[in-house]
């Protein structure tokens, strides 16, 4: 495995550039964080006189891709073996290969999905009022998603005070954007962007609080994000999904699938 740099950003756009949708992560943290730091790095893999398969480090996150479904999963297996990782994602073909090596995580595959813009207008429900957070709604904001059983792997409350700190540096520093819906005061549902780029973003940490669900808040504020990220010249968006009901939501809003995507830790 070669550690990539700086000179090799051209090379490492030119090799992604085929499935940006499944690579939009990887892209974003490209452009917000470079090609070497403390908190990212790239590997690349070469073999058949060309890069066999790529992967990104992003704090204890990794991305694992390949142009190739028969890439050399060997070789990727055992890069990711001893390292310290909260998860390894990619499209689900790919860590369906290394997957029987580390029987100890859980695979998990979702529906990846794109917009290329909002349909109709919406309004939101009564009462409900949405607007981007700030960084003194961090800390609801981690309460609200740490209560919920899909984020507890992610949102860990031994961890708290290090993912306050990760998202207020993110709203303040501009590259992730929240969007929350309030009732009275109290925040009821929350969406935020990833990986922004100048062309793109992810959807991400789409979350309702419980005992307000089905009433629409959760959709209204994704559909109030979207159009914020169009009205600040985004060409696309992403949005991974593993709910059928969600799925039709946000179809709705203007998501159409593309893939499966896998999460495997």
């Amino acid at each position: 495995m070669r550690v990539l740099r700086e000179e090799d950003r051209g090379a490492i756009l030119d090799y992604v550039r085929k499935e940006p949708e499944m690579n939009l992560f990887l892209i974003g943290d490209l452009e917000n964080y470079g090609v070497e730091s403390e908190t990212i790095n790239f590997y690349v893999h070469e073999e058949r006189d060309c890069w066999d398969f790529l992967v990104l480090r992003f704090r204890k996150f990794f991305i694992l891709y390949s142009r190739y479904e028969d890439y050399n999963a060997e070789k990727a297996a055992a890069f990711f073996k001893g390292k310290e990782i909260d998860c390894v994602s990619g499209k689900t073909v790919l860590l369906e290969r290394i997957a029987p090596a580390f029987p100890q995580w859980e695979m998990k595959s979702t529906y990846m999905s794109r917009c290329d813009g909002v349909k109709g207008t919406g309004e939101p429900p009564e009462g409900l009022v949405i607007r981007r957070l700030e960084k003194g709604d961090v800390p609801e904001a981690i309460n609200l998603l740490e209560d919920i059983e899909q984020f507890r792997k992610t949102y860990k409350k031994e961890r708290k005070g290090e993912e306050i700190r990760v998202m207020e540096e993110e709203i303040t520093n501009g590259s992730k954007v929240s969007v929350g819906g309030f009732l009275e005061g109290r925040l009821v549902a929350l969406a935020s962007t990833s990986a922004e780029n100048s062309e793109s973003a992810m959807i991400v940490g789409v979350a309702t609080a419980l005992g307000y669900r089905e009433k629409g808040y959760g959709s209204a504020v994704v559909r109030t994000l979207c159009q914020d990220c169009f009205e600040r010249g985004k060409k696309y968006l992403c949005l991974f999904y593993d709910n059928p009901v969600a799925g039709k939501i946000y179809n709705r809003i203007g998501f159409t699938e593309l893939g499966t995507y896998g999460m495997l830790r």
